[in-house]
């Protein structure tokens, strides 16, 4: 994984506004979008323990009270809260089935365009005083396969058949899978002990993405 200085990145700057107020960060596809230079419709809001999710929780149902215009709950399951900002027509989607810091999360994504996060680090500057410093982590090869269009798998598949639904998603938007990351989707399904409905249903998180 690579770490850069956030100021490479200007182009990330609007989604600070989204990360005030709580501990969560971004990880995920919105990436893709932003830099493809692509309109962005959800963000993916993950948390380093579950603490930081419900305080985040309740700092965003604060915000839809406060501001009913500008803010909606959009939907909820086991694995996502998720709210909408009728201002910007952008849905948070807070993920509390999935917890770790910025690498250990994005280091369980199938895909290497997923690898990418967006984070705070708060530094203690007095005693009862923090500063958020804002910084960026992605996989090596990500800007490489974003601008070839490649969907690259480079760690274990948990989830195969949710990751083969997935590469037809991204096919949409012309991304193709790599030879070798078919043969390992494919071995993958093939090394399932069964295959049955529910293992349809398998995924890291359901996000609307």
């Amino acid at each position: 994984m690579k770490k850069a200085d956030i100021y490479n990145f200007r182009q990330l700057f609007f989604l600070d506004k989204y990360l005030m107020g709580h501990r969560g960060y971004i990880a995920g596809g919105c990436f893709k979008n932003i830099f493809n230079g692509e309109k962005v419709n959800d963000i993916d809001m993950f948390f380093r323990q579950e603490s930081d999710f419900l305080q985040s929780k309740s700092y965003f149902e604060e915000l839809i009270k406060k501001e009913p215009n500008s803010w909606r709950k959009s939907y909820e399951n086991k694995k996502v809260w998720s709210v909408y900002s009728e201002k910007d027509q952008i849905r948070i989607e807070l993920i509390k089935s999935v917890f770790g810091n910025p690498e250990e999360v994005i280091s369980d994504f199938d895909f290497t365009i997923t690898k990418f996060a967006y984070y705070s680090e708060y530094k203690k500057i007095e005693e009862d005083d923090y500063f958020a410093q804002f910084e960026v982590i992605y996989h090596d090869d990500y800007f490489e396969h974003l601008q070839t269009k490649r969907l690259v798998i480079d760690a274990d598949i948990p989830f195969p058949i949710s990751t083969f639904n997935r590469s037809y998603k991204y096919q949409k938007y012309g991304y193709g899978l790599c030879r070798e990351s078919k043969v390992k989707l494919i071995q993958s399904i093939f090394d399932l002990p069964t295959l049955d409905a529910s293992e349809l249903g398998l995924s890291l998180y359901d996000g609307k993405d």
